[in-house]
């Protein structure tokens, strides 16, 4: 129930349908309570009168109008229970995926998409389930408990003593099944997320697959995952199926007792046979609850195991977030500036003290000192408003991680990045991150059209201006040339993750996404990679007219990309070993200078 308890503010927004619902449960409880009494006159009438037909279709006339209304207020009932229950569902599913996307990176980054995916699926429908059928059966069966309970005593307290004591023990078979159900519903969850998880690897990785003819192999790997999750639910499904033959020997047993000894009441004088009839049909009615008893049990472990996981999502908390003093940035103007930044590699930060104390022994004994957990350490620049920077180094040097601390993709573990003056840290999250545009290396678009992609993030493009917005984009990243390939043009549905488009493609409707929002600051991680030298140079001669008079961070492999940017950075090392502009680097006569020169004589080669 500890889980569970964190259902109670979605709960308690729809009492009053709850409320309804039990007053339904409560009349048809009541109502079905009606026709053994029914019964019960009949057999008492037949066995002093004899058989009368018009007798007979009196009360059978009755029975049917007491099912009726019995039927009626049930119907009721179960309306407003599933309501509620999905009502809640939807409450606490927009609530999950907001939280989904409030985590920040590192999240996604250590959990399986596929177990997150079963969480905001299978795990809340067990919880609906278990509100809705659940918590419907659950009243319907104690409302009906206690009407039958008291009339079973109004007519022989012995009989219904007797009835009432062994009818709980089969809870008693609930109680120890049930903790053994909660924990392999665990398992059977945890387990679907992983077969998830590796469905959507594959279909993801469709092409890798293919390429290196590993079809069979993953074919195995997800037949193994596959037969672990029915293993475990056919362990489920087994003591799941042992509570009912046990309910029904428990009511079979109790039937049994209350026919010796109700016969025995009847032939001693003590018990009529209407009312005998009468008992029996309220043990019948005892049936259900029973029943439901073990379904509910059956209910309240999954919903417990799934909420559970739920609030394992639900608990982190972002490690990047705005804080509650941020200031809003109405007007950015795009300086940015970082000092003394370091960023430690994940997996070493277990041992920072000692690193720190190293540190400072070698400052202190003037010896240069590089520690390896740092992966980037006292990296400090400055890129006034409206100039551009370039950074370059070798594969790995951690360029993107650097400028991810702008975004606040993640935060620096050293020193302080500004923002026109401010620490980022210390600003709007939102407001920082729509003053940014980010063309990644590895391009990500959505199921949706061509257009659609293009202005993510700008809104819809729906009016003159941003379709006047619109084409300026393309033209500039020159994705128009590719248009007349398209059968849509701009309206093409683009596949899953863009895989109907080409690496370079994908990188021009990237670029133009980030032109098409018009940002303070423009970021071009290795943007041009998997673009042609002629298209690169067509787009770089658009780009410098959006870049004019806007901050702009080049990340590139290729020099004729950043040779123009106001100032250049060489990392190497984790630190900056050179910068200055293009000419003032080559004839420093450095690392710079000698990436130029090999890049100068392999277009040379090739050409």
């Amino acid at each position: 129930m500890s889980h569970l308890r964190h259902l109670l503010p979605y709960v308690g927004r729809y009492r009053i349908m709850l409320i309804i619902g039990l007053l339904c449960a409560a009349v048809g409880a009541s109502v079905s309570a009606i026709g053994p009494y029914l019964l019960r006159l009949a057999v008492d009438a037949i066995s002093t009168g004899g058989v009368q037909m018009q007798h007979l279709l009196e009360f059978g006339g009755l029975i049917i109008v007491v099912a009726l209304i019995d039927g009626a207020f049930k119907f009721i009932q179960r309306m407003v229970f599933a309501g509620a229950a999905y009502k809640v569902e939807y409450d606490l599913r927009n609530d999950l995926f907001k939280h989904y996307l409030s985590l920040d990176q590192g999240f996604f980054g250590h959990n399986h998409t596929g177990d997150l995916m079963a969480r905001a699926t299978n795990d809340l429908s067990a919880v609906r389930q278990f509100l809705g059928a659940g918590l419907n059966g659950t009243a319907t069966a104690i409302l009906t408990f206690i009407a039958a309970a008291a009339l079973m005593l109004s007519i022989n307290v012995r009989l219904a003593f007797v009835v009432l004591l062994l009818m709980p023990l089969s809870t008693v078979i609930f109680v120890v099944v049930g903790g053994r159900m909660r924990r392999i519903f665990t398992s059977v969850q945890d387990q679907f997320g992983t077969i998830s998880t590796r469905a959507q690897e594959n279909f993801s990785g469709i092409r890798t697959i293919k390429a290196y003819a590993q079809e069979e192999a993953e074919i195995a790997v997800f037949a193994e995952d596959n037969a672990r999750y029915r293993q475990l639910n056919l362990r489920y499904v087994l003591l799941s199926g042992a509570l009912w033959p046990s309910m029904s020997l428990a009511l079979g047993a109790v039937a049994a007792l209350v026919l010796l000894v109700g016969g025995r009441l009847v032939a001693a004088g003590s018990l009529t046979i209407g009312e005998l009839v009468q008992f029996n049909a309220y043990l019948g009615l005892l049936t259900f609850p029973m029943i439901m008893l073990g379904w509910m049990v059956s209910l309240y472990q999954q919903a417990a195991a799934s909420m559970g996981r739920l609030i394992e999502v639900l608990r982190c908390d972002p490690g990047i977030a705005s804080r509650p003093t941020a200031r809003r940035m109405p007007q950015p103007r795009g300086d940015v500036e970082f000092r003394g930044v370091g960023i430690r590699y994940e997996e070493a930060t277990n041992d920072r003290k000692a690193a720190d104390d190293e540190r400072l022994l070698a400052r202190l004994m003037g010896m240069p000192h590089r520690s390896s957990e740092w992966l980037l350490e006292n990296i400090s620049f400055h890129v006034p408003a409206g100039t551009s920077l370039a950074i370059v180094g070798a594969t790995g040097a951690g360029k993107t991680t650097l400028v991810h601390l702008l975004g606040r993709v993640r935060d620096t573990d050293a020193g302080e990045v500004l923002f026109d003056g401010v620490d980022v840290r210390d600003l709007d999250l939102a407001d920082l991150r729509r003053a940014i545009a980010y063309v990644p290396q590895e391009t990500f678009l959505f199921s949706v059209s061509l257009r659609e992609n293009v202005a993510f993030g700008a809104g819809n493009a729906a009016g003159a201006e941003d379709d006047q917005q619109l084409d300026h984009a393309v033209a500039i990243s020159r994705l128009g040339n590719d248009l007349v390939q398209f059968p849509d043009g701009l309206e093409t549905m683009v596949g899953e993750r863009g895989v109907t488009l080409s690496g370079g493609q994908k990188q021009r409707v990237a670029i133009a996404r980030a032109v098409m929002r018009n940002p303070a600051v423009l970021i071009l991680d290795d943007a041009m990679s998997s673009v042609d030298t002629h298209t690169a140079a067509q787009i770089l001669a658009g780009l410098r007219e959006v870049m004019r008079g806007r901050t702009s961070i080049i990340i590139a492999q290729r020099i004729a990309t950043v040779k123009d940017a106001n100032q250049i950075i060489l990392l190497e090392g984790g630190q900056i070993v050179e910068r200055g502009n293009h000419q003032e680097l080559l004839r420093l006569g450095g690392r710079y200078a000698a990436m130029y020169r090999r890049e100068l004589l392999v277009s040379e080669l090739s050409a």
